[in-house]
């Protein structure tokens, strides 16, 4: 939790942080800015088609451990925006919880468009190409098997929903779930 005296410190030293992942983050503390109680909103164009538990995920790992833990990790809501978004719109963004339900469902749909075959085969020749951000490469492969935008949204909150942030936890973390599950 963030003490009122200490507002301008913290957010100092957390966009000071957040500028070296995110080169345009600003930062900005305060009571009340978009939601009751302390506000930590980080905008930066760097969150453009990220879903919201992604920027989060991304935003906290760009944060030192005791600064994190001292200040940041309970007793404050977080808005992670890009330049122009608002609050409302952020918050009415689909979220892994909202999949829950139907995760069997993505995952049949997902081995019924081979994705996992077609997602390793992507990356066989250099791993370290997939993205460490976005999901950009299990979006691509999802449209060119004829998922529409809805659905490959479902996707990436089932990815969510398995632990994956980015291509490369797709790649290291949940094939090789998908493929286990599948053989079994």
């Amino acid at each position: 939790m963030i003490e009122k005296k200490d507002y301008a410190a913290v957010q100092r030293r957390l966009q000071e942080h957040l500028r070296r992942r995110f080169e345009d983050a600003v930062v900005q503390i305060g009571d009340d800015i978009h939601y009751k109680g302390t506000n930590v909103v980080v905008t930066s164009r760097a969150f453009e088609g990220l879903l919201p538990e992604q920027r989060f995920h991304h935003v906290v790992r760009a944060i030192p451990r005791d600064l994190y833990q001292t200040h940041l990790r309970t007793g404050v809501v977080w808005f992670e925006l890009v330049p122009g978004q608002s609050s409302i719109d952020l918050m009415k963004m689909p979220r892994a919880e909202d999949v829950a339900c139907k995760e069997s469902d993505i995952r049949r749909r997902l081995e019924e468009a081979d994705f996992a075959s077609r997602f390793r085969a992507l990356f066989d020749a250099d791993p370290q190409r997939a993205s460490i951000t976005h999901f950009d490469a299990t979006r691509r492969i999802l449209a060119e098997t004829g998922w529409p935008d809805v659905e490959i949204n479902r996707a990436c909150l089932f990815m969510i929903l398995q632990g994956a942030y980015c291509d490369a936890h797709v790649l290291n973390d949940v094939l090789p779930k998908l493929t286990s599950e599948h053989a079994a």
